[in-house]
């Protein structure tokens, strides 16, 4: 079978912020970091007195739907009912704990009290709780508090990366710049994966300072330990070139980092004009990339345990380091585009689009919280505005490789072939120009030239992409299954989709293109059998369905035939197949079933 659009969303790749593999030795070690992330089971409330009437907290609509809200990640609606509903009963002490998790990840004005309450139990003092406060203090410029706080937190792996970033950032408010810097670049610090970023956050406490020649003595000596482009580190250093006469060297530095065709080359231009101001100039900003360092750290272990729920566990961990950046800096996109990429992660695509919201206009990275807005918006079913987004993000970047071929994709999705193929002509100029072979954006025009009805450039482009891709199965299944369906090639077209098959058996379109070009071939017996198991994959498929149906009339099996066909009927065909199954129907003799023909003519 011909491809099928992929969704738009698949574009939402996560944006990796630096050169960075970290271990914190286990899911289990931030287990208790991830559960703030969801409400515990309430414990009941005391009995009341004797005679007295009250409403429990338990039962009152406020905590059924701070509940509810909670677990759709709506921090701020569920802080807001948890604490209605603790007004009910302030002493609760499961209400309150659950109330402070959702204030603090809602970053609202009383977490820092709900903390203070918490704290006065033992059994409650968490990082959360060290966290929340050691914040409070940052932004109330209690640096004395913050440093304690963060120092006597309770330790597991995930604090102890971060206790040197954050004790550090806390001394450099109190004027010891010096010892901050030791704290985590000294002789005393001992070698780890996370080296280079204390050494990235020294050298913003020296910037911070005023002393330029230290910062870039730090900033080169992380430049030499990482092992790839950090875009904290990257934005640093071209400042302070900038700073000492030496713009050329400083944009060639940010250059390397949008080079390549990611998201961060979306951000190109605004990052270069902003290499007049250096990223971090309050110790709020540099605490607050701490957190996201934190988060980063974090996904990149979810992405390897390969496990869904400790993948999700370790997820909300992310999520709420993510928030403790944001309660020291609202506006920070870096935190902003990583906890979308977390919401979206965990199936909550409005969440996630809410938290782009934040992002300020003169961000140098908006046109990147713009991009995957529109890849939201689509996915949430808005593709009006998500094509507007892309084309006013194409006009200010014509040709943008990414943005043409999201653009593409949201037409194909809207069934604009002739749209759809022009943006992605503009795409693989844009390649061909920067010398890019990517074989992806033939295959994609491919499809949009063969749904066109021009299957000669559709053809061309999937010879082209062969080219450079002999052995992808969807190159090879694309182009074998165009030439069965116009009888072109038929010995060259079964090898082909042979090939594709031995090379990914399990894939369904595969199957049953081999299955119908070996029904096509006369092999009617072996193209069958290959075809129940494709509709056995993919039992919604109205062209597998169809194919198979086709199998059974022609071995003879033609009830089954005709109710394999009124099937495909009821699952609102594509034009083409659409008209292919009435045929066959009406060539058999056999009305289409009124349920059927129903669906088809509503869908069809």
């Amino acid at each position: 079978m011909p491809p099928r659009p992929a969704p738009l969303l698949a574009l939402l790749t996560p944006i990796l912020w630096g050169g960075l593999g970290v271990d914190i030795s286990g899911g289990a070690n931030v287990a208790h970091a991830a559960d703030v992330h969801r409400p515990p089971a309430h414990t009941a409330p005391a009995a009341p007195p004797s005679g007295a009437t009250t409403l429990s907290p338990v039962d009152s609509s406020d905590y059924l739907v701070a509940l509810q809200a909670a677990r759709l990640d709506d921090h701020a609606e569920a802080a807001r009912r948890f604490a209605a509903a603790l007004a009910v009963d302030p002493r609760d002490a499961a209400l309150t704990r659950q109330a402070f998790i959702q204030s603090a990840l809602a970053g609202t004005p009383d977490a820092p009290a709900l903390a203070r309450a918490m704290s006065g139990h033992p059994e409650e003092r968490t990082i959360v709780t060290a966290f929340v406060l050691g914040n409070s203090a940052i932004l109330k410029q209690d640096w004395r508090a913050a440093a304690e706080t963060f120092a006597t937190m309770p330790k597991d792996a995930l604090t102890r990366l971060l206790e040197p970033f954050l004790h550090a950032w806390s001394l450099a408010g109190v004027g010891k710049a010096d010892a901050a810097i030791q704290l985590l670049a000294g002789p005393g610090r001992a070698a780890s994966p996370m080296t280079p970023f204390y050494v990235i956050h020294a050298g913003l406490i020296a910037s911070i300072a005023g002393d330029k020649a230290r910062a870039e003595q730090l900033f080169r000596q992380a430049t030499t330990q990482t092992t790839g482009d950090d875009l904290l580190l990257a934005r640093a250093r071209a400042n302070l070139l900038w700073q000492d006469g030496h713009g050329l060297e400083g944009r060639a530095l940010l250059r390397r980092l949008t080079d390549a065709p990611t998201p961060l080359a979306l951000a190109s231009a605004d990052l270069q004009e902003a290499i007049t101001a250096p990223p971090v100039t309050t110790i709020p900003e540099g605490a607050a990339y701490a957190y996201v360092m934190g988060a980063y750290v974090l996904r990149q272990q979810a992405a390897h345990v390969g496990q869904a729920d400790a993948e999700k566990q370790i997820d909300a961990a992310a999520g709420m380091m993510l928030s403790m950046a944001l309660s020291l800096d609202p506006h920070l996109s870096v935190a902003r585009l990583m906890l979308s990429e977390v919401e979206e992660n965990s199936d909550h695509k409005d969440i996630a689009l809410q938290v782009l919201r934040g992002v300020e206009p003169t961000d140098p990275l908006i046109r990147v919280a713009r991009y995957r807005t529109a890849l939201l918006q689509d996915a949430l079913g808005d593709p009006v505005d998500a094509r507007r987004e892309l084309e006013d993000l194409e006009k200010g970047q014509p040709g943008q490789i990414l943005i043409c071929r999201a653009l593409a994709m949201l037409l194909f999705e809207q069934k604009d072939w002739a749209g759809s193929a022009a943006a992605y002509d503009r795409a693989i100029a844009s390649a061909k120009a920067a010398h890019l072979a990517d074989w992806t954006l033939l295959f994609g025009r491919a499809a949009a030239y063969e749904r066109a009805g021009d299957w000669t450039r559709s053809e061309a482009d999937l010879q082209e992409a062969r080219k450079l891709m002999p052995d992808e199965p969807l190159i090879l299944n694309f182009l074998g299954y165009g030439w069965v369906q116009r009888g072109l090639h038929k010995d060259e077209a079964i090898s082909m989709l042979q090939r594709a098959a031995s090379l990914d058996p399990d894939d369904a379109a595969i199957r049953d293109s081999l299955g119908w070009a070996l029904l096509e071939n006369h092999q009617t017996q072996e193209g069958a059998t290959l075809l129940e198991h494709a509709a056995e994959q993919t039992p919604l498929d109205p062209e597998v369905n169809y194919h198979l149906g086709v199998a059974y009339w022609r071995l003879g099996r033609k009830t089954e035939a005709i109710d394999q066909w009124n099937v495909a009927l009821g699952l609102k065909p594509e034009p083409d197949d659409l008209q292919r199954i009435r045929k066959a129907l009406s060539d058999a003799g056999a009305p289409a079933s009124p349920a059927a023909a129903s669906t088809a003519t509503n869908g069809g």
